[in-house]
């Protein structure tokens, strides 16, 4: 799988720092600003591993698009943002993934999708070369 993000903000004040702050990371990532052009871009069935989505959408709610996706990328771990939203968009959105609260801070959203957490919570060990690795005798 790859380890693209995706990114669905309509907001372009928004989406472009976040993309930026991302690159700047070294996270891949392909933003959008409608459900219908992340359809349209949909190519590969391993073309994201990570997806962050507004759940105010203008042609739809982010929790359907999520749905869509899912069909064609089982394994996407979804996150959702949203400055308030009702209540079955909400629960709909938690039955697929997280939901964070607007406003968000870049730093910490970009930790998210930059750590080597894996979905089950289990940290990937990384050993460096050259790096003496600590051992209890």
């Amino acid at each position: 799988m790859s380890s693209r993000v995706l990114v669905v903000e309509p907001v372009e004040a928004l989406r472009l720092p976040l993309m930026r702050a991302l690159r700047a990371r070294g996270v891949g990532v392909d933003a959008f600003g409608s459900a219908r052009e992340v359809l349209e871009a949909l190519k590969e069935p391993d073309q994201w591993s990570r997806a962050l989505i507004e759940l105010s959408l203008p042609d739809g709610d982010g929790a359907a698009l999520a749905e869509r996706l899912r069909v064609h990328l089982p394994e996407l771990d979804l996150c959702f943002v949203t400055g308030g939203a009702n209540g079955e968009l909400l629960c709909r959105a938690q039955g697929l993934g997280t939901v964070l609260w607007k406003p968000l801070g870049l730093g910490p959203l970009c930790e998210r999708f930059i750590s080597d957490t894996r979905r089950s919570g289990v940290v990937r060990r990384v050993d460096a070369p050259g790096l003496p690795i600590a051992r209890r005798g």
